[in-house]
């Protein structure tokens, strides 16, 4: 990235006269030169630009900061269809080609020269240009373009620029988005909201649930043969299944795919504005970011696929959700740019949905953010300033993952970690490029990229693309010396695929069985069948799916490699086991993470109860302890202190991990040849919780204002601990005062003298003055033997 600073530091002066005649009839163009002031004014030096969708905002924005800012300019789109369809239409409103004064950069292809001004990128590039120059010395303006989709990238590189702009004052963001939440936006940036109004014709929606997309899509297309049906769908299965049944129904206008599977060039082709009316079937590609032209009617199936991490496995999966009312609203706007339009959601009116989607950040693989941030400085999850912080879970998961693979070591970026995120591959994959490259195997590497690059644009790379990754992940091994990392000797696919993926190679679990065994216990299927299946595998494309995941693509292990791989990664670990009679016994396993490699049964020793036993409080939990009413009690007494002390103390901790720490409290009170009974559990509990001090702060009695000793018992309600005292209505009189421990009110459940309930209150004060006298009156006739005379005003 080091030359393109230069360019914008070489052209800062440069400045655009007017705006092309083309933009005067788009939504925002009135509001451009005010758009620039309020960001040149905004104290934060950030700005949100609110714009509907067909506002011009990704044509019009980018002609007026060339006109009024100085320096290069970059901005950030979602996808690479929209940087290269962007890139393509302002330099068209320029009269130039792509690479004059505006030009694009994604993975693997640079479009710019020494005379580009404005930069359109993929999300991802912009974290490696923070890494290389943190002020971003030479840019004047950076702009978020389509924010609301919330990518993970999108908000990596939002957290990073809130740092670069505190190094220089020259430095300005705009954030652009359709409708979100705003507020908390501004409040993270320190910034206001400029607000810009689309321009939709109306558009007509109509719910068609239980019709098939295929059946409504041939509906509207002969509403309107002239215009151009968009359908949308979650995923390229449910669209080919379409795209087949459309044909089945004598479909006779020509039927696109629009899809990051499909080659780039047909993708640009479709956004053509010469293409012919016909049917467009989409994936979420379309819904932002890009002008589908001649769109007349959309067709929604209202469902989208999204991935989601699993941080116990380690694996993603895909999950086909409901759309979100943000999503409906975005696709629905499609049929309104070009006039009034049609809508057809194939789903019920009534349905519920939510209003919005999860961000990224909280649900993806996080394993390229966490190598970010240790690159940054710091992998920390709070090391940076997040507008929605990251999944506590994932992030641990995927710290341990990096670690695993080698490029992070005790919270620092490793050598091989600079070298994976040079390569610009996901971490895994990186792995396996620059094993490829130590063992001097460029075919085997590339195909496998290849391979297991699903949809992505390097799943069908031609051999200039395959040129250019492979010079890439050449530099990066030889300039951080990645071959030190790697065993040599090892050359098959499947020995390079284990060098990202050590924890996907599993083992089939029967031999008449299509599911294998992960190291993390899951259990997945190969999707093609069962016949002739291999014995081990290593599987990089897997879905963890809700019990039983599914492997969609894999490679075939040697079992000596496999073993000897195992074996060299394996644990050994010696376990209890309990018998129903009360009996253990131990046993030693060796593992490679759950796939047990062999087992020993071991003598028992002396000690050996005690060992058994706290082991089994770990699995099992302390339910498995004998317990009585004395602990109990107990354990409600400490639970009550910890909440209203409100403190993160010590005593806190001990509760929390009592299964966790058995070792501790429990084993020092078991003598040789002993067994724990109830007294046992209780005295060890009381004495690692501190019991003096719980007796004396939560007692189990007190004496009241009239003086007489009662008994305190303390119950869970909703949640929280609450101190209780049962007693007679009479025993009672004398005192006027409320009652609490530690700040907590004490419930009084008085009672009648044949201890049935009369009244429940926590206020004495008011009730001798207020529900006292009723329900003296109605006693009295009751309990006639009893003193039923007691009044406030005299003290009795």
């Amino acid at each position: 990235m080091e030359n393109f600073f230069q360019y914008g530091r070489k052209f800062q002066e440069q400045t655009m006269k007017a705006y092309p005649g083309e933009i005067e009839n788009l939504p925002v163009y009135p509001y451009l030169d005010a758009i620039c002031s309020e960001l040149k004014k905004s104290p934060s030096r950030f700005l949100l630009l609110s714009a509907e969708t067909g506002a011009g905002k990704s044509t019009a924005v980018p002609l007026a900061l060339l006109r009024n800012f100085s320096g290069g300019m970059l901005m950030l789109e979602p996808r690479r269809l929209a940087v290269v369809n962007c890139a393509q239409r302002v330099s068209s409103l320029l009269g130039e080609s792509v690479g004059g004064t505006c030009g694009y950069v994604m993975h693997l292809e640079n479009r710019r020269s020494e005379k580009t001004r404005f930069t359109f990128l993929t999300e991802a590039v912009l974290s490696r240009m923070i890494q290389s120059d943190p002020s971003l010395e030479g840019i004047s303006v950076v702009v978020l373009d389509e924010f609301h989709e919330r990518s993970v990238n999108a908000d990596l590189a939002l957290a990073f620029l809130k740092e670069a702009v505190l190094l220089r004052e020259d430095l300005y963001v705009i954030v652009m988005s359709a409708t979100m939440d705003f507020r908390k936006l501004e409040d993270y940036l320190g910034c206001s909201r400029f607000e810009v109004p689309g321009r939709l014709y109306p558009v007509e929606t109509e719910y068609r649930p239980g019709v098939s997309a295929a059946r409504a899509i041939a509906d509207e297309r002969s509403r309107n043969p002239d215009g151009t049906v968009l359908a949308f769908f979650p995923g390229i299965g449910e669209i080919r299944r379409t795209k087949a049944d459309l044909e089945a129904l004598g479909t006779d206008c020509e039927i696109r795919i629009l899809h990051s599977s499909v080659p780039p060039e047909e993708q640009r082709e479709i956004l053509s504005p010469s293409l012919k009316p016909g049917i467009i079937l989409s994936s979420a590609i379309a819904e932002t970011s890009v002008t589908v032209p001649g769109v007349t009617s959309v067709v929604d199936s209202g469902w989208m696929r999204i991935n989601e991490y699993d941080p116990r496995l380690g694996m993603e999966r895909l999950v086909t959700r409901r759309v979100s009312e943000f999503n409906a609203v975005q696709r629905k706007g499609r049929a309104g740019r070009l006039g009034p339009g049609r809508c057809v959601r194939l789903w019920d009116k009534n349905e519920p949905l939510s209003l919005d989607v999860e961000p990224e950040i909280l649900r993806a693989d996080l394993m390229g953010v966490v190598l970010e941030c240790a690159e940054w400085g710091n992998a920390e999850r709070n090391g940076l300033s997040w507008l929605d912080a990251p999944s506590e879970g994932i992030w641990k998961s995927c710290s341990f993952s990096l670690d695993m693979l080698g490029c992070i070591k005790g919270g620092k970026i490793t050598a091989l970690g600079k070298a994976c995120l040079s390569v610009g591959l996901h971490p895994r994959m990186a792995c396996v490029a620059l094993a490829g490259f130590a063992v001097n195997r460029r075919e085997e590497s590339l195909s496998l990229i290849e391979k297991y690059s699903e949809g992505s644009s390097l799943s069908k790379m031609n051999d200039a693309l395959r040129k250019r990754i492979w010079e890439r992940i050449c530099n990066a091994g030889v300039r951080f010396s990645v071959k030190d990392f790697f065993e040599t000797e090892k050359v098959s696919p499947a020995s390079l695929l284990l060098s990202g993926y050590p924890d996907r190679l599993a083992v089939r679990t029967s031999p008449d069985s299509a599911g294998y065994r992960f190291p993390s216990g899951r259990i997945a299927d190969v999707e093609s069948g069962k016949d002739a299946l291999p014995r081990f595998i290593v599987a990089p494309l897997v879905d963890s799916g809700a019990s039983v995941g599914k492997i969609r693509a894999y490679e075939a292990v040697d079992e000596d490699e496999a073993m000897d791989f195992m074996k060299a990664h394996s644990k050994y670990e010696e376990e209890y086991a309990f018998e129903e009679d009360g009996r253990f016994k131990k046993t030693g396993y060796t593992r490679f993470g759950k796939i047990e490699l062999s087992s020993k049964k071991i003598p028992l020793q002396e000690g050996d109860y005690a060992h058994a036993l706290c082991s089994r409080i770990r699995k099992e939990g302390m339910e498995c302890l004998p317990h009585g009413k004395n602990t109990d009690d107990f354990l409600l007494r400490v639970k009550f202190f910890i909440q209203a002390s409100g403190i993160d103390s010590e005593l806190k901790n001990r509760y929390e991990n009592l299964s966790e720490t058995a070792e501790d409290w429990l084993f020092p009170f078991i003598a040789p040849g002993t067994r724990v009974n109830e007294d046992v559990v209780y005295n060890s509990i009381r004495y690692y919780l501190d019991g003096n001090r719980v007796d004396r702060d939560v007692p189990i009695e007190i004496v009241l204002e009239n003086g007489k000793r009662r008994k305190i018992r303390y119950e869970e309600q909703n949640g929280r601990i609450v101190p209780v005292m049962e007693i007679i209505i009479q025993q009672l009189f004398g005192c006027f005062r409320n009652v609490s421990v530690m700040g907590v009110p004490v419930v009084f459940r008085m009672l009648s003298p044949a201890r049935r309930p009369l009244q429940v209150t926590s206020d004495l004060e008011n009730f001798w003055t207020g529900t006292w006298p009723e329900i003296c009156s109605e006693m009295k006739s009751r309990y006639p033997k009893h003193n039923w005379n007691y009044k406030i005003s005299d003290g009795g």
